[in-house]
């Protein structure tokens, strides 16, 4: 593995890093493009004031845990997101209710429907995922040193003849 002069640790902890980013933001939109949508049951609900005078949807962190069924089999997820939302929390026995979106090929593949509907998301939503595709497998790129390789083997190719 070529890392450009990069720690080996340093350059799998970055990798990891944004193949997570592209990840994320792949799968917020196949979700909301192709996922259906089902009610689910909250395991958990927990969320975190940090400033009360904060911009939308930065005041709080919001952790949920749940799970749905699917052609009789049990999915389990967890999602953490910035919201100004203050539900609270449960106590044991309780019992809340989240719709979730996943896709019918693969239910493992799920988030909240609020989290991935292109109408809440926006156009500023849609531009911030795409860019988080292009952007981090970009900076794969980048950091591995394959950006431009076909041109620089081309070159080598051609000055070899």
């Amino acid at each position: 593995m070529k890392t450009n002069g990069i720690n080996p640790v340093i350059c799998l902890l970055i990798s990891a890093c944004l193949l997570f980013v592209a990840y994320n933001s792949l799968s917020v939109l196949l979700l909301g493009l192709f996922g259906e949508t089902t009610v689910g049951t909250l395991t958990s609900y927990d969320n975190y004031l940090y400033e009360s005078n904060a911009s939308a949807n930065r005041s709080r962190t919001v952790v949920k845990g749940y799970s749905f069924n699917v052609r009789g089999r049990e999915y389990k997820g967890h999602v953490t997101y910035g919201s100004d939302e203050a539900w609270p929390r449960l106590r044991d026995g309780a019992i809340g209710t989240e719709r979730i979106t996943y896709l019918a090929v693969l239910p493992g593949m799920n988030k909240p429907t609020h989290l991935v509907d292109f109408r809440v998301l926006g156009v500023g939503g849609l531009f911030f995922h795409t860019l988080g595709i292009a952007g981090s497998l970009f900076l794969f790129r980048l950091v591995h040193g394959r950006l431009g390789t076909g041109v620089r083997t081309a070159k080598k190719l051609a000055n070899r003849e």
